[in-house]
């Protein structure tokens, strides 16, 4: 029998003093986990100080990913769905399967941001803007080394993005990172089922960053940018991914509380992620 892992990490220090994606989170595990089985990280709740490190939060943050990997590292799954929290909880779900699959797996990246700064191109000092970059491999070498082994930019499709800092536009263009606007995929979803075959990798990782969708249509999050996704186009994306590959592993993230009503939109992300 398939080992797998769900993964309840509701880290919210990324994004500073805001601590939406925390309630979020805890909204979803009371909604939607009642009857599913679950390991969850602790994190700390306390207010989080100036940080020492450049990075805002960076002592709990480290910490907290730490608890992550070895709760991850002791059950040994093979496939995990990572529930936050926000997008930097997802750092120790992908490095773990990243190195169980040897490189041998595509990270397709769901968000209206690029996550993908380092601490020195920062503006905001968040980590939440930092995720991708560590798992690049660069950023703050203590996160970096516990993210090992580090991604290949050939690796990554980034998906939505559409509000994005200067230096992320650099990076992304010097790295050649695969990239989807809204208007690629409105147009047709299916360039990016042949561009995730084109990578050629055996497994996928799925990260979804709510803020990727419409927010008129979903408005649950805390970073919304203009312009984003329609729902049911991303739905129906993601049960091709579901169908076509092999999906080793999904996260779901920065999600805001509802006020207590299911939404079938995140009822079918669930699905998928428990089901891997």
């Amino acid at each position: 029998m398939k080992r797998h892992l769900n993964l309840f990490f509701p880290q919210w220090q990324g994004g500073g003093q805001d601590r939406s994606t925390y309630d979020g989170a805890l909204e979803l595990k009371e909604l939607y986990f009642k009857e599913i089985k679950f390991s969850e990280v602790e994190v700390s709740t306390k207010d989080i100080r100036k940080s020492d490190n450049i990075i805002i939060g960076y002592t709990e943050i480290f910490k907290q990913l730490g608890r992550a990997k070895e709760s991850i590292v002791q059950e040994q799954p093979e496939t995990i769905f990572t529930i936050g929290g926000g997008c930097d909880a997802d750092v120790a779900s992908i490095a773990y399967l990243n190195d169980k699959m040897q490189g041998d797996m595509t990270v397709v990246w769901f968000d209206a941001h690029g996550d993908i700064n380092t601490h020195e191109t920062s503006a905001s000092k968040c980590f939440y803007g930092m995720p991708l970059r560590t798992l690049l491999g660069e950023g703050e070498e203590t996160i970096v080394k516990l993210a090992s082994p580090s991604l290949l930019s050939s690796q990554l499709i980034m998906l939505g993005i559409r509000d994005l800092e200067e230096a992320e536009k650099e990076y992304i263009t010097a790295q050649s990172i695969s990239v989807f606007t809204v208007k690629d995929i409105e147009q047709g979803a299916d360039s990016v089922i042949e561009a995730v075959k084109t990578k050629g990798h055996e497994s996928i990782y799925i990260h979804i960053d709510l803020d990727v969708l419409d927010f008129e249509e979903f408005p649950h999050v805390p970073v919304p940018a203009p312009a984003g996704l329609k729902v049911n186009t991303f739905k129906e994306l993601l049960k091709k991914l579901d169908k076509e590959f092999k999906v080793v592993g999904l996260g779901l993230f920065e999600y805001q509380p509802s006020g207590g009503q299911t939404i079938e939109l995140v009822e079918d992300i669930i699905k998928i992620g428990v089901n891997l």
